[in-house]
């Protein structure tokens, strides 16, 4: 009798901890900061950068002027290959490290990612 009722006190504890467990997961993420923003040719939009290569550090989450010159933030996507114009680190806090060559993020250790900037005139272009 008395292994029963400690088998049924863990049941019952095991139990608690996977329903904890579940909860946590579920809730991790608002819904709206799971959106991720697509240009109209189906790339995923990392950051708003300043198209100056003088002023690549200048990042945000959402579209803006630069703080240092004024001129619109262009998107910062993730690509093909063929369409690359550098290869870049797909956080937002390390928009500034672009290399020629593939590798790592020297900031994070992310691998680097085939991106682009693609202007306002040319996302409407593409529409």
């Amino acid at each position: 009798m008395r292994w029963i009722k400690v088998f049924a006190l863990l049941a019952v504890i095991a139990l608690a901890a996977c329903q904890e467990k579940q909860d946590q997961d579920t809730h991790k993420m608002d819904p709206g900061e799971m959106k991720q923003e697509m240009t109209a040719s189906g790339e995923k939009v990392i950051y708003y950068t300043c198209p100056m290569e003088e002023h690549k550090q200048i990042h945000s989450a959402e579209p803006g002027k630069c703080s240092e010159c004024g001129m619109e933030l262009v998107a910062g996507v993730v690509t093909t290959e063929d369409k690359m114009e550098y290869w870049g680190c797909p956080m937002l806090a390390h928009s500034h490290v672009r290399q020629a060559e593939a590798g790592k993020c020297a900031e994070c250790g992310m691998f680097l990612k085939p991106m682009r900037l693609v202007t306002e005139t040319e996302e409407k272009a593409e529409m």
